[in-house]
């Protein structure tokens, strides 16, 4: 991609598409060279379905991303999502060649090949193997095998699995687009690589990412994803909703749900102090924040419904200590919408986010997939090394965005 460690990841969501370029420096930082921004077009509730206007939205928003970097973008990491996609478990063993040893990361790589070995639907195609554990020789719960001395090496695996048509139209999309895909990843990955610790993800958490279609909601026990479901519905059903309801343009619908919002009765101000002019309106009126409420109340709690329902159905056998996080632009604006959340799903719950200057999400996912890349990708940095590449990121993150907003 380009010269030296350049990275680029491309973020296709419901309502924005996002790329954002970065190199690997020396010593093992990152540095964000740029990014761009397009409205999304062509994709509903996670779908192609106009391939011609995707293609358009990915060059508006690489070619800002390249002049503001002055790169040019030859390959990028796409986050991958919809309701097409599953997770299976399966597991993979190689033998240690005896005049070896000990286990090299080549072996880690054989291991992890041989557990796509598996039957699977002609209709669905392997996006991504995420180990659990290592087992050698019997021994299991390893996460690190390399280095270690064994003649046995298994592997218990997460597989991903996308509806093949749907994985090859994005991938046309990239292509025509004059771009390679090097690695498609499931957008909770990365998106949980910027808002969950280790210790959540150990003690069993859930991740929902309300977006502006669509909302997708994760299970991450024992350090890895367990469960994985989409449902397509979002916070655009509120604005919808805002604009019927006031009789307002949609864009300016989605302005007041921004400023004013508010889930919770009780919360909101009684004073009439928005003002609003309704479409056939020559003149303007005020309304309360509690009269905003009203319309805004009722969808919110059918979305957290929706999402009760689908982390009821995961059948999860243990509880879960780190409760429920939160991350899209889809609530994180409605005021009351945490507490609400609280009292609905009956768990802990908090907002993720990465610093205030990303409130909105924006680059959540975009950044996520550059750090999930580093971890997952060869770039001859010492462990070390990588560990300080995720502080790298953020502080350069919070630098440039300063500069811009």
């Amino acid at each position: 991609m380009g010269k030296g460690n350049i990275i680029a990841s491309l973020d296709l969501g419901t309502s924005k598409t996002c790329c954002m370029v970065g190199e690997i420096t020396r010593s093992g930082d990152i540095d964000i060279l740029g990014y761009g921004i397009s409205e999304a077009l062509g994709i509903k509730k996670g779908v192609v379905i106009n391939i011609d206007l995707v293609v358009q939205s990915i060059l508006k928003a690489v070619n800002i991303a390249e002049q503001m970097s002055n790169t040019k973008i030859s390959h990028v990491a796409v986050g991958l999502s919809g309701g097409n996609i599953s997770l299976l478990t399966n597991r993979g063993v190689v033998a240690i060649p005896r005049n070896e040893s000990e286990i090299t990361p080549q072996d880690v790589e054989r291991v992890i090949q041989a557990a796509k070995i598996m039957a699977i639907p002609y209709d669905r195609e392997i996006i991504d193997v995420i180990p659990r554990e290592f087992i050698v020789d019997g021994c299991d719960g390893i996460k690190d095998p390399v280095g270690m001395a064994g003649t046995r090496l298994e592997v218990s695996a997460c597989i991903v699995l996308g509806l093949l048509t749907a994985v090859q139209n994005i991938v046309r999309c990239v292509q025509r687009a004059g771009l390679s895909v090097e690695s498609m990843i499931l957008r909770p990955l990365a998106a949980a690589e910027m808002l969950l610790t280790e210790d959540e993800m150990d003690m069993g958490v859930v991740l929902v990412d309300v977006g502006a279609g669509t909302t997708e909601i994760a299970v991450f026990q024992e350090g890895c994803i367990t469960g994985y479901d989409m449902i397509p519905i979002g916070g655009d059903l509120i604005t919808n909703d805002i604009a019927i309801g006031l009789r307002l343009p949609y864009s300016y619908a989605e302005e007041i749900k921004r400023k004013y919002a508010c889930a919770l009765p009780h919360m909101a101000s009684d004073k009439p102090d928005i003002e609003i002019q309704s479409l056939g309106d020559s003149f303007s009126r005020k309304i309360s924040q509690k009269d905003l409420t009203a319309v805004v109340e009722p969808r919110v709690q059918e979305i957290l419904s929706y999402i009760t329902r689908s982390i009821k159905d995961f059948d999860l056998k243990a509880i879960l200590p780190a409760g429920i996080v939160f991350t899209g632009g889809g609530l994180v604006h409605i005021q009351g919408a945490m507490e609400m959340s609280q009292q609905l799903l009956n768990l802990p719950v908090r907002l993720g986010t990465t610093d205030s200057y990303d409130r909105d999400q924006t680059f959540t996912i975009a950044l996520g997939l550059l750090n999930y890349l580093i971890k997952h990708r060869a770039f001859d940095l010492s462990s070390t090394t990588k560990e300080r590449t995720a502080y790298g990121l953020l502080e350069r993150v919070k630098r440039i965005l300063r500069e811009y907003f």
